[in-house]
């Protein structure tokens, strides 16, 4: 089947199946190592909601405290995965067959005075 018409779940599979697996521990071990991993991301996660937010108080330092906690356990123990892709052939770098780079290739219709950023206006249905 081609890789196009596979759904969400076999594409993140199929992802995986090319990449190296790496076991830092024997099966007991590791999944309680993999387990901490889960809560370590979640805390992390919380973590950067809640400095995005502003909010420093005591949520945010049990959340601190799971992250400093299990991640270790984690990064020591748990199971990592290692993506073998050739990143050196054409489409990875910034620039055309020309050698021009992409952003400059683009006429920006729009230019904010204050932060700088850019803006190009899409007309559908032209």
């Amino acid at each position: 089947m081609p890789y196009d018409q596979l759904d969400a779940m076999s594409k993140a599979r199929s992802i995986l199946d090319d990449a190296e697996v790496i076991h830092q521990s024997r099966r007991p071990l590791r999944w309680i190592a993999n387990w901490a991993g889960n809560v370590a991301t979640s805390g992390i996660l919380d973590i950067s909601y809640m400095e995005d937010d502003g909010y420093f108080g005591w949520k945010y330092k049990i959340r601190l405290f799971l992250w400093k906690t299990f991640y270790p356990i984690y990064s020591k123990y748990g199971t990592h995965y290692k993506l073998n892709w050739d990143l050196s052939g054409p489409g990875w770098d910034d620039y055309d067959d020309n050698g021009v780079p992409y952003w400059e290739q683009w006429h920006w219709d729009f230019v904010d005075e204050d932060t700088g950023d850019a803006f190009k206006v899409i007309k559908y249905g032209e």
